[in-house]
């Protein structure tokens, strides 16, 4: 358990560093008001996104060993293709981003859910490491991207951004058809009868969980649209920074759950995953708690230096978002208890109680206090989503936890300095 959650904490680190220097050439290059662009633009792909995995994504993790990969293929496939379409025609209505990045958002995001198809098989299958790789592909190719496009002095605009997903996202979609391919051509079995059997499956599972991303993604990045009308793109990108750099603390929660995720979808004993869920966010807790902590001293003037002089006052929104960001762990590593049970409306009703406390607050504070209030906003949000998972996980009949005890973190320790000792 531990090389595997270190392993994925390993690639979680890697991303992080890369989407952070991605962050770090944004700001540089083009600004605030450049990086608010690209943020928006990036929002609206995930947003998407979201909708095409209602019929795959973290169902499909689910199904894979219940159901057969083809038809499970086919079915999200279709779904993606009618969401693209479907998209295309509401973006075109609505103006939420500009008209030259509609059809980019689009292919991007119908692209980026056929790999998050391919992924989610990999990780039905417990192959952690194909799925890592694909995870952190995507950064590293859009970093190098956007610097040979800057370096070259071809394109300073938001444009170098979407060039950048267009090139990483098609690398990333040709690798994970080829890691994939193995497991269809040992499915040598399908019937086109049972696909719409299929689809029923993939969307009642698919559904709830992706409605829980769906309220989830607009609580946490709703705040961007209300600063855009109220303040403007250069406090997007102000503030996305921040949000940018403070995110990175669940990559150590989101390590831990990934693994728990696919361990608790192929178990059948419920007291075995609630024990494991209980120690898992001790720990995440834990780390997440002294890696937040030396985050929050570092010098405001070092955010100043890294992303250049418009980027002021990130230290003092940090401060503002670490309690809701600490305490969301909970939600990230107990939500992920209830996914792998199939229980995906848990998720989905405390994401949406996070969402009315994410527009309620944020109508209110973003006017008065303008970017510190969607700071304070947020975090207020991630107490309301985690304290609903939390209550929930309680009627399970699991006990309420913070940190291990003393024992439990040198019994650790020792399985850490066992696990170095047989690597070196």
């Amino acid at each position: 358990m531990v090389r595997k959650i270190l392993g994925n904490f390993g690639v979680r680190l890697l991303s992080a560093i890369v989407n952070l220097m991605i962050a770090i050439v944004v700001s540089q290059y083009l600004g605030a008001s450049g990086k608010g662009e690209q943020s928006l633009v990036l929002t609206m792909i995930a947003i998407v996104t979201i909708f095409d995995n209602m019929v795959g994504g973290a169902s499909i993790v689910y199904l894979t060993n219940k159901l057969r990969i083809r038809e499970l293929f086919v079915a999200s496939y279709v779904w993606t293709l009618i969401v693209s379409v479907f998209s295309y025609i509401v973006l075109v209505l609505v103006e939420l981003v500009p008209d030259k990045f509609i059809l980019s958002v689009v292919i991007l995001s119908a692209v980026s859910s056929i790999v998050s198809i391919h992924s989610s098989v990999l990780l039905g299958k417990e192959n952690l490491k194909a799925f890592n790789l694909l995870s952190f592909l995507v950064p590293i190719i859009s970093l190098v991207a956007l610097l040979f496009q800057f370096s070259l002095n071809w394109n300073r605009t938001a444009d170098a951004y979407v060039y950048a997903l267009c090139a990483a996202f098609g690398i990333t979609l040709l690798v994970s058809t080829l890691l994939i391919m193995g497991h269809v051509k040992k499915d040598t079995a399908f019937q086109f009868s049972n696909t719409w059997i299929t689809f029923k499956s993939l969307f009642y599972y698919g559904f709830q969980n992706q409605l829980a991303h769906v309220f989830q993604l607009l609580s946490f990045r709703i705040s961007y649209f209300f600063l855009q009308r109220d303040c403007g793109e250069a406090e997007v990108g102000i503030y996305s920074n921040a949000v940018s750099v403070i995110e990175s603390i669940w990559m150590i929660s989101t390590s831990i759950s990934l693994w728990q995720y696919a361990k608790i979808s192929n178990s059948t004993d419920v007291n075995y995953t609630k024990t494991i869920t209980e120690q898992l966010t001790k720990y995440g807790l834990l780390t997440a708690f002294v890696a937040l902590t030396a985050l929050l001293f570092i010098p405001a003037d070092f955010y100043s230096w890294l992303f250049g002089k418009e980027f002021r006052g990130l230290n003092e929104l940090m401060w503002s978002l670490a309690p809701g960001i600490w305490v969301f762990n909970y939600a990230l590593i107990i939500g992920h208890y209830f996914s792998g049970h199939g229980k995906y409306y848990v998720n989905a009703i405390a994401s949406g109680i996070g969402l009315i406390v994410t527009v309620i607050s944020a109508f209110y504070l973003i006017p008065a206090l303008h970017i510190q209030g969607a700071a304070i906003s947020a975090s207020i949000s991630y107490f309301a989503t985690s304290l609903v998972v939390l209550l929930y996980f309680r009627k399970e009949g699991a006990n309420f936890v913070v940190f291990p005890s003393f024992g439990e973190l040198k019994t650790t320790i020792g399985q850490l300095k066992q696990h170095l000792t047989k690597r070196t």
